[in-house]
């Protein structure tokens, strides 16, 4: 005869031990997918950063590679022929005894016309440069065509935004008091990047058989290649075999401005959103088409580019130009 006997379950201590099991098995699978996900994210942002650093270095290379410049001597050339005959028109009023509201009622002095800037500048404000300059148009969808073809282009940095602005090249107008008139319409802008530190910008050129970098440029002074300040101007005329200082020095002032450097180094800085400890730093040289130099010094070379502190070292520290 069989005996009976009841089904057995589990005990207490073995639903313990399966619960403690399963507990483990998915707090590692969830650590795992927390750091996939973390992971992925990171990879995510900066794909994106790279994305957008390599956007805006192709962008600037771009405007630069394009560069539309001449010298300010070889335009606005009939403007300052009038100018100079109105100049000297009212010159010749004033000593006819006539005042000068007499002259601009009866005289009919003629409109000057719009006054043309293709002028290089690049101004240095620490880590947030500001930079200028005249470009030839190929248009694209966001573009607009600017007169002849011809647009400025202005890079700065706005509110932790790297800006690129696009306006036409006539130069603003001037109140009485030498201030700027905003113009009718305003510049284009365009929000190339966030998270933007630093936009710094260097000038590469060369001088007196060396290579140089500058912090900034205005194509139409003289500073760098051609430099009056000081005594260089004197002794940059001198080398030209001019001894008399009166001559060298109204030499110097004749000289050619400095125009377009040879190459524009670009470093932007960007703070990574993932990690605000963090920052990401691009750095490129571009070579100016327009430039006089058409060589570039090696990076590796620790004495290529010098900066304008090396090259004036002694008169900046006993207080002279730095």
């Amino acid at each position: 005869m069989k005996r009976f006997c009841p089904a057995r379950g589990f005990t207490l201590i073995e639903v313990m031990v399966a619960t403690v099991i399963l507990s483990l098995v998915m707090g590692s699978l969830v650590m795992t997918f927390q750091t996939a996900m973390k992971a992925y994210s990171l990879g995510i942002g900066h794909a994106e950063s790279e994305q957008t650093a390599r956007f805006v270095m192709n962008q600037i290379a771009d405007d630069l590679r394009n560069l539309f410049y001449k010298p300010s001597s070889q335009y606005n050339v009939v403007r300052r022929q009038r100018e100079q005959m109105i100049e000297q028109q009212i010159k010749q009023a004033l000593q006819s005894g006539m005042s000068e509201a007499e002259i601009y009622e009866e005289m009919g002095l003629e409109d000057l016309g719009p006054e043309i800037d293709l002028s290089f500048r690049g101004q240095d404000n620490g880590e947030s440069d500001d930079l200028t300059f005249v470009r030839s148009q190929h248009l694209t969808r966001r573009e607009d065509r600017k007169m002849w073809g011809l647009a400025r282009v202005r890079y700065a940095i706005e509110g932790g935004e790297l800006v690129r602005s696009l306006d036409d090249v006539l130069a603003p107008e001037v109140d009485d008091n030498g201030n700027e008139i905003p113009k009718p319409v305003e510049p284009v802008k365009e929000r190339m990047a966030r998270d933007v530190e630093g936009f710094d910008v260097k000038y590469g050129y060369y001088y007196g058989g060396e290579w140089y970098s500058a912090p900034d440029w205005d194509s139409n002074e003289n500073r760098y290649r051609n430099p009056t300040e000081d005594d260089e101007g004197a002794n940059a005329a001198a080398a030209l075999g001019i001894t008399d200082p009166n001559r060298a020095l109204e030499q110097a002032q004749n000289m050619p401005p400095d125009n377009v450097p040879a190459w524009v180094e670009v470093t932007v800085v960007f703070r990574d959103t993932k990690n605000p400890g963090r920052k990401r730093t691009y750095r490129q040289v571009v070579q100016l088409p327009q430039s006089q130099e058409t060589y570039i010094p090696p990076q590796e070379d620790a004495n290529a580019r010098r900066t304008l502190r090396n090259r004036r070292g002694e008169r900046a520290d006993s207080g002279g130009v730095q």
